[in-house]
């Protein structure tokens, strides 16, 4: 039987695994640290801030299998989603099927297999395939600016506490939903809190209507309505709820709205109109202490912190397999190589509403369908075959996104879900009757699976 090598347990790299071991596909799983989770779990050098919450609703985060325990609010803290990604990798008995603290250095395809070299050994494992799950929010992205800076400099991705910014007067460049929570940080701990960014961003908040406002999107984008209608009736939305850029002193994004990445948030739009963040553009110039504008005006700052966003990188490969000389991807839907049947990536997208995980379960599925067709299916495997070779299916907004690297792998949650699913239907695999899970209310990785209750 063929083995298959899954590199990374975080909240994706679960998902391949548990729909692998539920198919009855060997393989063979590491994880870098000492626990799953990923950059949710709090060991980890890569680990989220403290203080973050998800971005994406219960509703559309969950695995479609495994629902979060009882009384949880809709959007999660840190320690509740790695209390929930311990309790499904125990559930599904995937904690004694990973190898913890065992570093891939090298995965080298030769005669047609998989060579992966492991740190501390001498001698590499051999794979008939590979999946790809070392995630893409680890390796920092960060900007230079003419001049000396005499403070603090640190990448978000180094910001794990609100120690880190008490007492101090913080700059946080970068307009995403790490820059506005170091901000609400900052704007309650710090001495003062500026903001700095290059282009406005649409700002939206996370309830509408007492429900959760991805769920909402979601609900409408099942409207048989042109997605040109869609968008106007959430710019009319955004308008009532929140009003115009000038009323929060931001200057008006230079984009229409699903053409970048939206900010999730609710706090950081109650700061700007209580004064507690002070809003400037681009940085012009670095001097001591002093930042330097490109509007001519100047702030002394003691901590400045780079939410700039991550770089993709796949250290341990030839990432020309996966992605192009610009950076961005080669594969079917962000998951297939275009002409290998043995070569994987699972979670690299970016939903602009809606969680990753979710999708990495469908993602995972049709993967494992794709290899059992393989061995067992001729038709299906060369159906599926000429579609990823070719196939380019809009899972996006029906818009162009913005040509910047946060935007490389942007998907729009509802349409990419569909087209799994469509995917799913096409292999034979609807499985609508598989059982779903419930997390322990006090999700903790020992929990035993007795202690999990199974809801029809």
């Amino acid at each position: 039987m063929k083995r298959f090598c899954i590199i990374g347990a975080g909240a994706c790299g679960l998902a391949v695994a548990k729909n692998f071991a539920d198919r009855g596909i060997e393989f063979d799983c590491f994880e870098a640290e000492g626990d799953v989770g990923g950059i949710w779990n709090p060991k980890s050098p890569h680990a989220v801030y403290a203080s973050t919450f998800l971005n994406s609703s219960q509703r559309l985060t969950r695995y479609p299998r495994f629902r979060f325990a009882e009384g949880l609010p809709h959007y999660l803290s840190r320690t509740q989603a790695f209390d929930y990604l311990r309790a499904y990798a125990e559930t599904f008995g995937l904690y004694d099927r990973i190898g913890f603290n065992t570093r891939v250095i090298s995965a080298e395809r030769i005669d047609g297999r998989w060579h992966v070299a492991i740190d501390g050994e001498t001698k590499p494992r051999i794979y008939d395939g590979l999946i790809v799950a070392n995630g893409h929010h680890w390796l920092p992205s960060q900007p230079s600016y003419p001049g000396r800076f005499d403070g603090e400099i640190l990448h978000s991705h180094d910001v794990k506490s609100k120690e880190q910014i008490k007492g101090k007067r913080v700059l946080v460049v970068g307009a995403g939903n790490s820059a506005v929570d170091i901000l609400d940080d900052a704007a309650l701990g710090g001495a003062s809190a500026v903001h700095s960014m290059r282009r406005s961003y649409y700002f939206f908040p996370k309830m509408v209507f007492g429900k959760p406002t991805d769920v909402i999107i979601d609900l409408t984008s099942r409207w048989p309505l042109p997605r040109s209608v869609l968008r106007g009736l959430y710019r009319l939305g955004l308008l009532v709820m929140v009003g115009p850029h000038w009323r929060y002193g931001l200057p008006a994004p230079d984009h229409r709205l699903f053409e970048a990445h939206p900010t999730a948030c609710t706090t950081y739009l109650d700061h700007l109109v209580h004064g507690r963040i002070a809003v400037k553009p681009g940085i012009e110039r670095l001097a001591g202490k002093r930042v330097r504008f490109t509007d001519g005006s100047e702030e002394e700052i003691d901590l400045i912190v780079y939410a700039t966003g991550f770089r993709v990188s796949f250290p341990f490969m030839d990432e020309s397999y996966i992605l192009d000389e610009d950076g961005n991807s080669r594969l079917f839907i962000h998951t297939f190589h275009r002409d290998l049947d043995d070569l994987f990536v699972a979670g690299l997208f970016e939903p602009a509403e809606g969680g990753v995980w979710q999708l990495a379960d469908y993602q995972a599925r049709v993967i494992a369908n794709f290899i059992l067709s393989c061995a067992n299916d001729p038709k299906r495997a060369h159906w599926f075959r000429k579609l990823k070779a070719t196939a380019r299916p809009d899972i996006g907004h029906g818009i162009p996104f913005k040509a910047t690297p946060w935007h490389r792998f942007e998907v729009q949650h509802y349409r990419f879900r569909r087209y799994l699913r469509w995917l799913l239907r096409k292999f034979g695999a609807a499985d609508r009757d598989a059982p779903t899970f419930t997390a322990p209310r006090t999700g903790a990785g020992a929990t035993r699976r007795a202690d999990f209750e199974l809801a029809s």
